[in-house]
């Protein structure tokens, strides 16, 4: 790819992946700076984003030299790319036997991010899992990432590095080569949109569309914690107060700045044939089992006694005096997974849990679709599964 008058930077947080976040308004220079006392890493050097003073500028750097910034600070070196960063386009080699998977996420300050509470290396980190986690949930393995933005020339280099710096620890383990992008000027907003590309064995993708009736449904992880953490980072953002976060806090900000892509989860119950069908869990629980259930359709019942809510999760429900069932069901942008499998798997599906160290909660049923979607209350009662999530065009 490339901008006008040259070569563009040629060469995805979870699920990612639509994000569910409503970011707070708060006016462009803040004076909230999160700060902790405690050893919270996810918010160390928090500071909100200083808009204006920097002796550099993107200005001074223009596109070019941004390019070239990035390609000492994420050099590629695999045989697999015969051209990357600075041609027209990327020429990669196909992995033989593999079927090449293809996602694309897209943030916007204000509606997706707002860096007066996360830092620029987080927003690259979340953005980074977001795309990783649609491989995971495909049970491929991630190869590529094109990164596109368009910056205010407020935005000072620096932050842009740190941007760059997150998405390269969110990619780190998993050897993705950066290999393209592009770049440009906003008026406003900062934009950013990352392209992911995997490979998946010949007819092992999972899907969303493959469900049977009769499969548990399984989660991997805990759901909920991340929209908690947000709702932590907005409250001090909307009160201007500095961020000296609980235990409980820190937990729950952590998941939501620094959530981890379920790869070798996705990639074992691919290769295994484990699962029928697959998500990643962006939208929220109710949202997603709706997506599976539309593109298989079949129905599902989900037992809110089963649902895996962290303890920490729990203890913010309390003290705010919210349902923590509901908090997981409506909340999002945790990037786990959620798959369907056969009961008969079930001993197949806890060995990837003890594999991996990442613990599966089998939550319910795949059932008939005139059954619709259910949610099992722990008085036995049923009651239809929420229709709340995030969606883009109903919230703003």
């Amino acid at each position: 790819m490339r901008g006008k008058g040259g070569p563009g930077l040629c060469g995805s947080v979870s699920a990612p992946g639509a994000s569910q976040t409503q970011a707070v308004r708060t006016r462009q220079n803040s004076s909230f700076k999160p700060k902790t006392t405690g050893g919270c890493p996810a918010c160390k050097k928090g500071q909100a984003v200083n808009r204006s003073s920097t002796r550099d500028s993107l200005k001074t750097i223009g596109e070019f030299g941004l390019i070239r910034q990035v390609q000492r600070q994420w050099p590629t070196s695999s045989p697999r790319i015969i051209t990357g960063i600075g041609d027209d386009a990327a020429m990669l080699k196909t992995p033989p036997g593999q079927q090449l998977l293809i996602s694309t996420d897209v943030l916007i300050e204000d509606v997706h991010f707002d860096l007066n509470y996360q830092t620029p290396k987080d927003l690259g980190w979340r953005a980074g899992v977001a795309n990783l986690s649609d491989i995971a949930a495909m049970g491929g393995t991630p190869l590529y990432l094109l990164v596109s933005m368009a910056l205010p020339v407020r935005v000072p280099p620096q932050h842009v590095r740190e941007l760059y710096r997150g998405i390269q620890a969110a990619c780190h383990p998993f050897n993705v080569e950066l290999i393209g992008g592009d770049t440009s000027s906003s008026p406003s907003q900062i934009f950013l949109s990352l392209t992911i590309m995997g490979s998946v064995r010949m007819n092992r993708a999972l899907t969303r569309n493959h469900a049977e009736i009769g499969d548990h449904i399984y989660v991997t992880g805990t759901l909920g914690d991340s929209n908690a953490g947000l709702r932590i980072l907005q409250t001090y953002s909307a009160n201007r107060r500095r961020f000296r976060p609980s235990a409980i806090e820190t937990f729950l900000v952590r998941r939501h700045l620094q959530p981890a892509p379920r790869v070798h989860v996705g990639q074992l119950l691919a290769d295994r044939k484990l699962a029928h069908a697959a998500i990643d869990l962006s939208d929220g629980l109710s949202s997603d089992v709706r997506h599976v259930c539309q593109e298989s359709r079949v129905g599902a019942e989900i037992r809110a006694t089963a649902l895996p809510l962290s303890s920490q999760l729990r203890a913010f429900a309390r003290r705010d005096k919210r349902d923590p069932v509901e908090i997981a069901l409506q909340g999002g942008e945790d990037y786990e997974l959620l798959f369907t499998a056969p009961a008969k798997r079930h001993q197949n599906v806890l060995h990837v849990s003890e594999q991996t160290k990442v613990p599966i909660t089998c939550i319910g049923e795949i059932k008939p679709k005139t059954f619709g979607q259910q949610l099992v209350l722990p008085s036995g009662r049923k009651q239809k599964l929420s229709s709340e999530s995030f969606c883009h065009f109903n919230s703003r």
